[in-house]
Parts: structure tokens; sequence; C-alpha cells
């Protein structure tokens, strides 16, 4: 009976998403810090004791006290989940702390990425396959006229080369790409090769917001949760994993960073338990890395949804799809116009769409009944 109410009480806060994302980074702090102090590791003078970390009998009250506090921290601690991720993602706006590091680091990711089309570039004007020519003549260097050195040093040249291009490819599509000019309102402005943020978590995420639905004129953060009605469920499934995944990463990174500070203290000891702040800071690294590939994933997903879905909104409008591609664009650019401005600028927008020939499908074609489960999935 208790496993049934565990189970329903989980399934009712998020069932596998809340236990991982909200129980377990604030029972990993809270144990940690608690083993340390057990352990008395937090005293410079004494000595290691372990043995007073076990729990004994006379110590189950206070073990069942300090699980049931540390599950009510983790459903306090879910409303700050956003927060967190948005943390890692860059968006340091006034008043946040790191708002003064906002420009730097933002300038920092725009050299890294700079840097790394200067390489691409530079390695796609390579002459020949050895990237050497002629001195007099500039034609390709003649391979079987050269001595067996002179080839192994420009082959192993050319695999330095190699190298250093795909690592620029990678961190190419590490950052956001400005597929087409969407202006959804007059005073903002992007990037020509790509907004930036200053995270590599930010720059992953807004890499697939940005390339998935400014192909089609469709401003994603706009659209998107007007779509999510018409995905199929197999790709809604993989959508809601990769983004599990996601914030389980950035939750477990967040929850390491702060056990790092917590064995900060552990360094006056001057010890081998000195060198314990080290392990949770590695894993917090991992733990972020993993974040930023999944996002990079779930750029791929977004423009699956996009590639599968693009008409779906405008059936949603019962708008007639245009013969056309750049008449698409273009009605698809207006219809994310439209939803993205306030209520009162919505009834200007509306003008622009009221001249397009509208198409009312029977109710077993409408995407809308699609959407609300009354209609062929």
């Amino acid at each position: 009976m208790l496993s049934g109410l565990i189970a329903a009480g989980g399934k009712a806060l998020g069932g596998a998403r809340f236990s991982l994302i909200s129980v377990m980074p604030g029972f990993l702090v809270i144990s940690v810090i608690a083993v340390l102090m057990r352990a008395q590791l937090y005293a410079p003078s004494q000595d290691a004791d372990f043995g007073a970390v076990l729990p004994t009998s006379k110590d189950a009250f206070a073990t069942t006290l300090f699980v049931f506090l540390a599950f009510i921290g983790g459903v306090l601690l879910r409303p700050f989940e956003m927060a967190v991720i948005q943390l890692l993602e860059g968006y340091w706006t006034t008043p946040s702390p790191l708002a003064p590091l906002h420009g730097a680091a933002v300038e920092r990711h725009r050299r890294r990425r700079y840097r790394a089309l200067v390489n691409i570039d530079h390695a796609d004007g390579t002459n020949s396959d050895w990237g050497v020519t002629e001195p007099t003549t500039g034609a390709p260097g003649r391979i079987g006229a050269r001595p067996l050195a002179e080839l192994a040093a420009m082959d192993r040249a050319a695999a330095r080369r190699a190298r250093g291009v795909a690592r620029a490819r990678r961190v190419r599509r590490g950052y956001p790409v400005e597929t087409r000019e969407l202006d959804v309102s007059p005073t903002f402005k992007r990037d020509p090769q790509g907004e930036l943020l200053p995270t590599l978590l930010g720059n992953a995420l807004l890499r697939g917001e940005r390339l998935s639905g400014d192909r089609y004129g469709l401003d994603m953060p706009v659209v998107g949760p007007r779509l999510f009605p018409f995905i199929s469920p197999r790709l809604q499934a993989a959508v809601n994993q990769q983004l599990d995944l996601i914030s389980a990463s950035a939750s477990l990174c967040v929850a390491l960073a702060v056990v790092t500070l917590a064995t900060l203290p552990l360094l006056v000891r001057l010890d081998v338990w000195s060198l314990l702040p080290l392990a949770p800071a590695v894993v917090a690294a991992l733990a972020y890395r993993g974040a930023v590939a999944a996002s990079l994933h779930h750029g791929t997903l977004l423009c699956t949804v996009f590639d599968l879905h693009r008409y779906d909104l405008i059936k949603a409008f019962h708008y007639k799809i245009p013969e056309d591609v750049r008449s698409i664009t273009e009605l698809n650019k207006m219809i994310s116009q439209f939803l993205a401005t306030s209520n009162t600028d919505r009834l200007e927008k509306l003008g622009e769409l009221r001249n397009q020939p509208m198409d009312h499908p029977s109710d077993d074609q409408d995407v809308l009944q699609r959407g609300n489960g009354n209609g062929p999935a």
C-alpha cells in the first residue's frame, strides 16, 4: 500500500522526471554536506571518522526525518527549475548578478565562432589534396618526385589540417545560424551570422530554435506552442525525452557545482581530502557538456518537427496553402508576426492576412480535429 501511495504521489508530481530533476540534485547536496559534517572533515585538526556516518538503530527517526525533509526540499525547489536552466542558458539580464559579464561572455563566443569560420574558409581554399603547389607554376605538386620523408611530413601536416577543420566545424555547429531575416519586432535586430548568448548551452538551444523555424518563415518561440497539438505522438515523446535529459543534466550540473563549493573548506586540511573538490567539479563539467550535446540533438528534433508540420499552422488558420515556396514563407512570416504582437497591434496585422485565400476543409481533414484527438492521427 505504501509503495502504491509513493508511486501515485510521484506520478502526480511529475513521475520519473520529478524524482530525477527535483529530488535527486537537492538530496545529493544535502547528503554530501551531512556526510562531511558527520565525518568531521570540516575540522582541520580532526581525523576523518566515517564510522560515524552510517546511522545506527538509535538514528532511525533522524534518518526518516532527513529523507522526508530532502523530499520536501525537492518539492520546494521544483519551481526554480526554469530559473536554473535560464541561468545556464545565459539569460543574464538585470538584476542577475551575472549581468555585468554578459557582454564580455558574448564577445568571447563571437571571437570563438569567427576563428572557426576563418579556419573552415581557409581549408576550403586549399588548392590540392596535399595543400601544396609548385613554387613557380602554381600547379599541384608532383607527389611521386618527392622524397619519402617529405611525403610523410606532408601527410602529417594534412592530417593536422583535417583535424583542425573537423574541430572548427564542431565549434561552428554549436552556435546559432541565421538562415533568413525574420524581424518579429521593429526594434529587434539579429547578428547576420547568428544571434549569440554568453554560454555554450544557450547557444546550442538557440541554434535549434533559429534553424528549425526560420527556414520556413516561422518564429519557433512564438509558433512552437501552437504547433505542439499537431505533433505526432512518437515525435512528441522524443522531444519530451530530450528536454528531460537537458533539464536533468543542467540540474545535476548546478547541484554538483554547489557540492564543489561545499567541499572547498577541505582545502585547509592540506591532506588527501583537500583533493575532494576536484571530483564534483569534474563531474559538473561533464554534466554541462552532456547538456550541451543533448541540446544539439534537441535542435535536430525541432527541425524535424517543423519539417513535418510546417503546413499545419496554415491549415489551422484555414488558409489555402500557396503553390510556391516564397509565398509560403511570406504567409508563415505574417502569421508569426500576427501571433507575436500584442492584442492592440494584432488588429493592424490582421489587415495583411485578410486578403489571403481561405480553405475550409471537412472535419475529417481539419488539423484542429486531429490536434484535439477527434480526427485521424
